[in-house]
């Protein structure tokens, strides 16, 4: 099953623009990534319209395909020697010089990579920033911390979009993916976030993704009705089987290696440790060689965009594919939307 975000990108374009999150500027930058990427124009736009920012690689569920017992990350590198990645927070003056820097181009940014975003405590100031310079924000969350006052930091800094997955109703279900993550409470925690929606009038999207696997398949329209109740939007999304290989189906496999990445016309991801990345997959990738780091150097986030290293992977992947760089070689992924 492939998920579809058309309508779910329509309504948050008009949220976006209601709020005057939308400029003249931000959506002819918009326009010029798109047309660089169907012509694959080896200079794209002025700046990219989406930025993830990876706050931290720590979470609070350690699922099955991504990591360990003991919370630890795989490396998704399998030519290299260390066989985790190392953890990590954002410092936060990173966010604020980048958001300085190219907010008045930024469509979105999405302060979540591969942790939980309620973990970094200051989640707040980020999400402020964002509201203050006028840029749609999104997160995904498992939903264990979106206590009460998690809600009221998310709605007060007005977070455009919250994504909260979940993999079964029940926790003999949920946890077999979401090792230690516990379902009660974060139903509870989602009839506290309508409420607190209805309540306070606000628009806020909050979209429910369910992660589709053969062990949680007789628990979907559950959660599809308990969702509905809620006034949410309901998602289903093909789960990644990895180290559930001998109950659950591969995911169906498609090839994608003579099609250009979309990320390196349309966006870029801030890894904790100030490192920046042609895509989210980086972060889980050791020794991937980054087009720059805040942690050494400032730098204009504008010149990096349009600088040599970044012409040179677009002018690979416009002439010979994904196929001979080996973080890009196995992606089938189109597109940008499945991190949101």
């Amino acid at each position: 099953m492939i998920t579809k975000y058309t309508s779910l990108k329509v309504r948050l374009f008009f949220l976006l623009l209601i709020k005057g999150k939308i400029s003249a500027r931000k959506l002819i930058n918009f326009v010029h990534c798109y047309i660089a990427y169907f012509c694959k124009l080896i200079q794209s736009s002025r700046s990219p319209f989406l930025i993830n920012f990876e706050l931290s690689n720590n979470c609070n569920e350690n699922c099955v395909f991504c990591r360990n017992e003991k919370g630890e990350i795989f490396n998704q590198n399998s030519l290299a020697k260390i066989s985790f990645i190392p953890k990590g927070n954002l410092k936060v003056d990173i966010l604020d010089l980048i958001i300085e820097n190219v907010g008045k181009y930024l469509l979105l940014a999405v302060p979540y990579v591969n942790g939980e975003p309620f973990i970094y405590k200051k989640l707040d100031h980020v999400l402020d920033t964002l509201r203050k310079n006028k840029v749609g924000s999104i997160i995904s969350t498992n939903g264990i911390l979106l206590n009460e006052e998690n809600i009221d930091k998310i709605i007060i800094n007005d977070l455009d979009l919250i994504k909260i997955h979940v993999s079964g109703f029940t926790n003999q279900t949920h946890q077999i993916q979401h090792r230690v993550g516990d379902i009660d409470v974060i139903k509870m925690n989602l009839e506290l976030l309508s409420n607190k929606i209805r309540s306070r009038k606000h628009n806020l999207i909050v979209v429910i993704d369910y992660i589709l696997y053969e062990h949680n398949k007789h628990e979907l329209e559950l959660f599809k009705v308990f969702t509905k109740n809620l006034g949410f939007i309901f998602n289903i999304r093909p789960g990644n089987p990895h180290g559930m290989e001998d109950t659950e189906n591969k995911q169906p496999e498609t090839s994608a290696q003579h099609i250009p990445c979309d990320w390196l016309w349309k966006a870029l991801t801030i890894d904790w440790n100030g490192d920046l990345f042609p895509c989210c997959d980086h972060v889980v990738w050791s020794k991937a060689e980054p087009y720059a780091n805040f942690g050494t150097n400032t730098f204009d986030v504008i010149d990096i965009w349009n600088g040599p290293r970044i012409k040179k992977m677009r002018l690979i992947h416009k002439t010979t594919g994904r196929s001979s760089i080996p973080i890009c070689a196995n992606c089938n992924r189109k597109g940008i939307e499945y991190k949101f």
